[in-house]
C-alpha cells in the first residue's frame, strides 16, 4: 500500500536560497516561498522579478447540514479577487458574490500563526482570520444584495489546535526543483451559520448549527499559463469527521509519489495520500471518475449544480467553474481502515488562467 513519510516541519521553507522540499506533518511559522536562488531555468534575475511572479491564494470551503460552498482569495501583487459562493443543499439554490481589490502590498497573508485576510470593500466584506495562541479561526462575510440575489450574512467559527499536528504542510517542485508549490491545509469543524434576505438590515441572527471546513493557503512561482481541478469533499463515517481533497494541476510536480497535494483527515488524523487521475469523460457537468493506481482511492462525483465565470482583467485571464456534487465510493486510510461514501458533498473547482 501507498505510504508518503509526513517529516518533521522545517523552520525555514527556504532556507541559504534552497527549497526543503516534502510532506510535513504541521506548518512552518511563516508561509513564504521568497529567496529561492535562480528560480528561473537557473538565470540570475532580481529578486523583485522573482518574487513577483510568486502568486497566492486562500481557499476556504465549508459544509453545514443546510449549506456548501467556498471563500476564496486570489493575490496577484497588483489586484486581488475575492469571491463567495454557496449552494442550499435542499434547493440547490446558488448564489454567488464577487468582487475586485486594487493594489496593495499584500493580500494573502504569510504569517500561519495570527493574521488576517480581509476585503474591506462596502458591498463585499469578507474575512478569513485566525490566531494559534487563542486557538481560534473565523470566517465571516456581509455582502450587499441587488435585483438579481439577495443580500448575505454568514460567520463560521473554529477551535484549531495550537500544537499544529492535526494540519498539513506540502512542498512540491513546481514542477521542477528551481520553484515550489507551498500549500497549508487546515481541516477545522466549524459551528455557525448562513443567512440571506432582500435587504441587509432585516438579517438579524445567524441560526448555529455544525460542520465541517478545509482552509488551504498556497504559494507558488505561477506559469504564465496554468490550469488546475481541485476536489474536497466531507462526510461522517461511523462517528468520525472526514475531510479529503484531491488535486490536478498543471504546476504538478513530476514525481507524484513524492510530492503531491492529496490528503484524507479522519478526525485531525491524516492520511497523505497517493497520485489520482481525474477525469470527466462526458464533460464536467456530467459524472467524475478519481482513481489511482494503488488501490486506495476509487471516487465518482455527480455534479449538482455549477457556477462558470470568466474574468479579463489587463494582462490576465482566468475562466473557472466551481461545482457542488456529491462523491460515492471507497478510500483508504494509512493504517488499511475502508471509508465508504455514499451521498458525500462535495465542491469541485476547474480552472485556467493565463497571465
Amino acid at each position: 500500500m501507498y505510504t508518503r513519510l509526513l517529516e518533521k516541519v522545517p523552520k525555514k521553507i527556504v532556507h541559504n536560497g534552497k527549497i526543503q522540499f516534502g510532506t510535513f506533518s504541521g506548518v512552518t511559522d511563516y508561509l513564504d516561498i521568497r529567496g529561492v536562488r535562480a528560480p528561473f531555468a537557473g538565470i540570475p534575475t532580481s529578486r523583485f522579478l522573482s518574487n513577483f511572479r510568486i502568486k497566492s491564494r486562500l481557499t476556504y470551503v465549508f459544509s453545514l447540514p443546510d449549506y456548501i460552498g467556498l471563500v476564496e482569495f486570489f493575490d496577484d501583487k497588483a489586484f486581488g479577487l475575492a469571491e463567495v459562493i454557496y449552494w442550499n443543499k435542499e434547493t440547490n439554490q446558488k448564489l454567488a458574490y464577487h468582487t475586485f481589490m486594487g493594489p496593495r502590498r499584500r493580500f494573502v497573508p504569510v504569517n500561519t500563526s495570527a493574521a488576517a485576510c480581509i476585503s474591506f470593500a462596502k458591498t463585499r466584506y469578507i474575512k478569513v482570520n485566525w490566531n494559534r495562541k487563542r486557538a481560534k479561526s473565523v470566517l465571516s462575510f456581509t455582502v450587499r444584495g441587488d435585483k438579481f440575489r439577495p443580500a448575505s450574512k454568514g460567520k463560521f467559527i473554529s477551535h484549531i489546535s495550537p500544537d499544529k499536528q492535526s494540519e498539513l504542510l506540502t512542498v512540491c517542485p513546481a514542477p521542477i526543483h528551481q520553484r515550489c508549490s507551498a500549500t497549508w491545509f487546515v481541516p477545522m469543524n466549524i459551528t455557525g451559520g448562513i443567512a440571506s434576505a432582500k435587504h441587509r438590515r432585516q438579517i438579524t441572527e445567524l441560526p448555529q448549527t455544525k460542520g465541517q471546513a478545509l482552509m488551504l493557503v498556497n504559494r507558488t512561482y505561477l506559469r504564465f499559463h496554468s490550469s488546475s481541478e481541485l476536489m474536497v469533499g466531507f462526510f461522517e463515517y461511523e462517528g468520525k469527521k472526514i475531510t479529503f481533497t484531491f488535486s490536478s494541476t498543471s504546476q504538478a510536480a513530476l514525481d507524484g509519489d513524492r510530492y503531491n497535494e492529496n490528503m484524507l483527515s479522519v478526525d485531525g488524523d491524516i492520511t497523505a495520500m497517493p497520485p489520482v487521475c481525474i477525469t470527466h469523460p462526458f464533460g464536467i457537468q456530467k459524472k467524475w471518475i478519481v482513481q489511482d493506481t494503488e488501490s486506495m482511492v476509487d471516487l465518482s462525483f455527480m455534479p449538482v449544480s455549477c457556477s462558470s465565470r470568466t474574468l479579463n482583467i489587463i494582462v490576465m485571464r482566468n475562466a473557472y467553474t466551481t461545482i457542488y456534487g456529491n462523491f460515492e465510493g471507497v478510500l483508504l486510510t494509512k493504517n488499511g481502515e475502508k471509508i465508504v461514501l455514499k451521498n458525500c458533498s462535495g465542491i469541485v473547482k476547474k480552472s485556467m488562467l493565463r497571465l
